[in-house]
């Protein structure tokens, strides 16, 4: 079968290995300039480039699914275990670890989290920078006629025999929703209508070749800031001390909102100053980015979403199917990968 993925994040990409690695003729497209989703990692150029790590900045995981994935990253050079317990900001301290919680394995991938995008889409085409306005289910049989068309940006019309959104739900709403007519896309929507999520502002900066805070990461129990992420710790070799912070939903909001978000910018750099020192407030450079739609605040009872149409087959991967994590995005798209081996074999 053709089949065409929307969305080039973690679930996207492990339905299409699957499925390519079976022989299916996979297409990604995805609407931003690389792989991964909130894998994402940006280089920032100074004499040397420096990786950020600015969604998504570790994986772990309990099932065995996705340890048996962590061990193949692992033996490929992509990941190393980088810390079993991570510092916590309460009351105007910082803890060397969160009280009550059990040291876990916590991987990072000293190149950047999208070289493991890069790994997982080596077995098809991806089209980056290409946003899909819409699906329409054109009829017809997968022997006769492929039934879908995906209508993107650039490329007038891509027919596909089968089709997964692997969007946020919002996003896949709004997909779905340009084919609401046909069949039971409805059912669809009333199912994602009800997911809704969490947004933060990510803070990449830089601060020279200061001495090293001796920290891997912070959750802060803060107003403004809930996560900050000393990028520096995961590099073999790096001169200068890079930060990521994470914000808190509220203020993510607020910066949505603004009318002049240099003012918040300079709010998210004082509760900097406020949680590590005043040093951490003046760094040498910085840059942000909003995630709009970062952590789902529900998830759904089943592992993917997928149409009854065994003629024009449509589904749903993503974080918000059992869990609100990495490894629930990769789950997602695993278990639906290997369910349409089988049902299209």
């Amino acid at each position: 079968m053709k089949i065409g993925i929307i969305g080039a994040g973690l679930s996207g990409l492990a339905a299409g290995r699957v499925l390519a690695g079976a022989g299916h003729d996979v297409v990604v497209f995805e609407k931003s300039r690389g792989y991964g989703g909130r894998m994402a990692t940006r280089r920032i150029q100074r004499e040397e480039p420096i990786p950020m790590d600015h969604g998504a900045p570790y994986l772990t995981g309990t099932s065995d699914a996705f340890r048996s994935f962590l061990s193949e990253l692992e033996e490929k050079g992509l990941i190393t275990l980088w810390a079993d317990r991570f510092s916590y900001y309460t009351d105007g301290r910082i803890l060397p670890e969160m009280p009550g919680r059990e040291p876990v394995p916590y991987y990072a991938a000293p190149n950047g989290m999208n070289t493991i995008g890069k790994y997982l889409g080596r077995l098809f085409d991806i089209y980056f920078e290409e946003k899909v306005g819409g699906i329409t289910h054109i009829g017809g049989s997968r022997i006769r006629k492929s039934p879908w068309m995906i209508n993107s940006s650039s490329i007038n019309v891509f027919e596909a025999d089968a089709v997964i959104i692997a969007t946020p739900a919002i996003q896949a709403y709004g997909l779905v929703a340009t084919a609401q007519d046909e069949f039971d896309l409805r059912k669809m929507i009333t199912v994602l209508d009800d997911i809704s999520y969490t947004s933060t502002v990510s803070l990449m900066a830089g601060y020279g070749e200061r001495n090293p805070v001796d920290w891997k990461a912070i959750h802060c129990d803060h107003p403004v800031v809930s996560w900050i992420c000393n990028e520096s710790s995961k590099r073999v070799s790096s001169e200068e001390m890079s930060l990521v912070i994470h914000s808190t939903d509220k203020f993510a909001r607020q910066l949505v909102e603004a009318d002049d978000p240099g003012e918040l910018n300079g709010k998210l750099l004082k509760a900097m100053g406020q949680i590590m020192g005043s040093w951490a407030a003046r760094p040498e450079w910085h840059q942000l980015h909003l995630w709009r739609y970062h952590f789902p605040k529900k998830s759904l009872d089943m592992p993917f979403l997928e149409s009854q149409d065994e003629l024009a087959p449509i589904a749903l991967v993503g974080d918000y199917f059992q869990g609100r994590s990495m490894e629930a995005a990769y789950l997602s798209g695993l278990k639906l990968g290997t369910h349409w081996v089988e049902k299209f074999s």
